[in-house]
């Protein structure tokens, strides 16, 4: 039986006055929800797959080409458009092969690793006249969609959170190309973070990058990150990504309101299997993949868009010297030898351009407290309260930022240093609450001190 015609816009958009012919390029964890999507959509009729496996190509239905070539499906004639769905790495250049050949594109997300090529795609679709379309599921889950539907009034948010956390060995089945960084591309950022982003996109609009953080790195691959966006209108967007989830699955977004109250769409709400939710998203992929092959060449792809995102956050994140979960550092340790009592309101310390200072074992640097906050070089500190000289046990670093205990108590950070005894010492800044002495801390000779790098 002939399945019915996919209407008269999309037949001019293909050349077809039947199915739009599609063939399915990579069969790897994510292709059966797009074969199945393929199957149930009438308007759709798969026709061919490509894979280097051969157990996987026996695997599709009958009646369906098989090729373990990309470049040989484009050219056998029996498809109008294809789903790749290959590693990141591939996708520049099987996506344009394809679309100079003539098919329309379905790729599965990221459009690709890096910015450059997308945009070179973007480019290659407006001279084929050919459909370029990104695969982000997460924009079709039902709750995500009522969420962006029923939307309350921007100016009743504060700020948004989108969690996208898995343990992502349950997730990637025989494909162990997504913890090879040169094939990913990185981790959690480039694999999830186009699906957090995108639906986030879908809820709220266009967002902007402000930070970005990436820790738990693995052979160079992240498994866990934080985003921080803000949308056109200022609202502050939060996005919490891991791939180190111990148990289960989280993958929602929260609104948080002005009145202390929370809206959320929880994408796995209502959907109680592994991966249930998945399928009536692909089928949604599919459906908005027809209608952008009949919209025509007038369609842009937002692929290049959470590219850049992606992007823009790997080029802030790996530039920061420190990553979320990963001490960079053992604790410095030292000991009190002598103790100081006084505290001056008119001192005139200097802070120096330093974030670090390497300590030798057996050097002496007097500690001195200060509620200032200082943060740029040169500025001048006068409030400030000394607690003595501690001498290193062994050779280390500290740092600003470093935690700083005396006799087992937090006392404050390290703000930074002070040069004016240099070379015999360096003031140790460290910033607390109230002006700190010996006297205050109750602090004996001997006392130990130690410099700990913070929790991420």
């Amino acid at each position: 039986m002939t399945p019915p015609a996919i209407g008269p816009e999309a037949a001019a958009a293909t050349g077809t006055e039947g199915p739009l012919r599609i063939g399915v390029i990579g069969l790897g964890v994510i292709a059966p929800f797009f074969l199945r999507a393929i199957e149930e959509d009438r308007h759709l009729r798969l026709t061919a797959g490509c894979d280097l496996d051969p157990v996987k190509l026996a695997g599709l239905p009958s009646g369906v080409a098989r090729f373990t070539d990309h470049r040989d499906l484009l050219a056998s004639g029996l498809v109008d458009a294809v789903v790749v769905t290959l590693p990141n790495d591939l996708h520049a250049s099987v996506v344009t092969d394809a679309l100079d050949s003539g098919a329309h594109v379905c790729c599965e997300k990221p459009l690709t690793v890096h910015s450059a090529d997308a945009r070179a795609l973007a480019a290659v679709a407006e001279r084929t006249g050919r459909t370029l379309f990104t695969a982000f599921h997460r924009r079709y889950n039902s709750n995500v969609d009522r969420l962006a539907a029923e939307l309350p009034d921007r100016s009743t948010i504060e700020r948004v959170v989108g969690r996208y956390q898995e343990r992502i060995e349950e997730h990637t089945g025989n494909d162990r190309w997504y913890l090879d960084a040169e094939r990913c591309g990185g981790g959690c950022v480039i694999d999830n973070g186009p699906n957090a982003l995108d639906a986030l996109r879908h809820v709220l609009g266009e967002l902007t990058l402000k930070d970005a953080v990436i820790g738990d790195v693995r052979g160079g691959v992240e498994f866990c990150a934080e985003l921080w966006l803000t949308t056109d209108d200022g609202i502050p967007v939060t996005v919490e990504l891991d791939w180190a989830l111990p148990t289960g699955e989280v993958k929602d977004i929260t609104l948080h309101l002005k009145d202390g109250t929370t809206v959320t769409a929880d994408m796995l709400a209502g959907y109680d299997g592994f991966k249930s939710s998945l399928d009536h998203e692909y089928r949604g992929i599919m459906a908005d993949f027809r209608a952008a092959v009949a919209a025509g060449p007038s369609r842009r792809d937002d692929g290049p868009v959470v590219v850049d995102l992606v992007d823009r956050a790997y080029r802030v994140a790996r530039a920061k010297e420190a990553r979320l979960r990963m001490p960079s550092k053992t604790p410095a340790e030292a000991a009190l030898v002598k103790l100081l009592f006084h505290r001056r309101g008119d001192r005139g310390m200097t802070l120096s351009p330093w974030f670090s200072r390497c300590v030798r074992a057996g050097e002496v640097h007097e500690l001195v407290s200060t509620t200032e906050r200082p943060s740029v070089p040169g500025q001048r500190v006068d409030a400030v309260g000394f607690l003595g000289f501690a001498e290193f046990g062994a050779a280390t670093v500290v740092e600003r930022g470093d935690e700083v205990r005396l006799g087992g108590k937090l006392v404050g950070v390290v703000a930074g240093f002070d040069e004016c005894h240099f070379p015999n010492h360096y003031n140790i800044l460290i910033e607390t609450e109230r002006l700190v002495t010996a006297e205050t801390a109750d602090l004996r000779v001997g006392d130990p001190v130690v410099f700990r790098e913070p929790a991420s």
